[in-house]
């Protein structure tokens, strides 16, 4: 398992005999403000709120407000996004009689979402450098074809990485056979384009 030639699976094996955690977690928040800042950088919030009318001292309050909530709600969703991923890895190793320690399952899901979090990181930072506003432009999804279709920036490159990961983690930290851990994976990738796609259907 550790001689596999699975990118990042030695990586993930050693989780299961030294599950260590805080440092992935403190880096997945670092990268995860470190995203939002940039993000910010290209996306002029004060010309989407003066177009709603607002006048300039509201304007700038607002932004304010915003900022300080939406680095708020980035530390908190990379928080959240670790615990369900961990819940869900969790689930299928124990359904699939995994002898694998939850603290081992933990720490492969921080390293996990550190991995998909600095993909991210490079994708905003692309966005800024070359000046595209990453909420309405794409170009690591079919929407590159048609940026005002949303169903095709569903199928992302941001979704492969992230379903190679999960099994990944279920064959080289849970210890399931290869096969069933790619039976998992196409499973997890699915169900992720399932729900993007009936998201996209609402918003739409």
């Amino acid at each position: 398992m550790k001689n596999s030639n699975l990118v990042f699976a030695p990586t993930f094996n050693k989780f299961r005999e030294n599950p260590k955690w805080l440092v992935n977690m403190i880096l997945v928040i670092i990268v995860a403000i470190a995203s939002t800042w940039i993000a910010t950088l290209t996306t002029d919030v004060s010309a989407e709120l003066k177009e709603a009318g607002l006048s300039e001292a509201d304007v700038a309050n607002m932004s304010t407000f915003t900022s300080v909530f939406t680095y708020i709600g980035a530390v908190i969703g990379a928080i959240i996004g670790v615990a369900f991923m961990f819940l869900l890895i969790l689930i299928v190793s124990k359904i699939m009689k995994s002898d694998v320690k939850a603290t081992s399952l933990f720490a492969a899901t921080t390293f996990m979402t550190l991995i998909t979090s600095i993909y991210g990181l490079i994708i905003v930072a692309i966005h800024a450098i070359i000046d595209l506003d990453p909420v309405k432009y794409s170009f690591t999804s079919l929407k590159i074809f048609n940026q005002s279709n949303q169903y095709l920036g569903i199928f992302d490159l941001n979704i492969l990485l992230g379903a190679y990961l999960f099994g990944v983690v279920l064959y080289a930290t849970s210890h399931l056979k290869g096969k069933t851990a790619l039976i998992w994976s196409i499973v997890y990738l699915v169900l992720v384009i399932g729900i993007g796609l009936i998201q996209a259907s609402v918003l739409s």
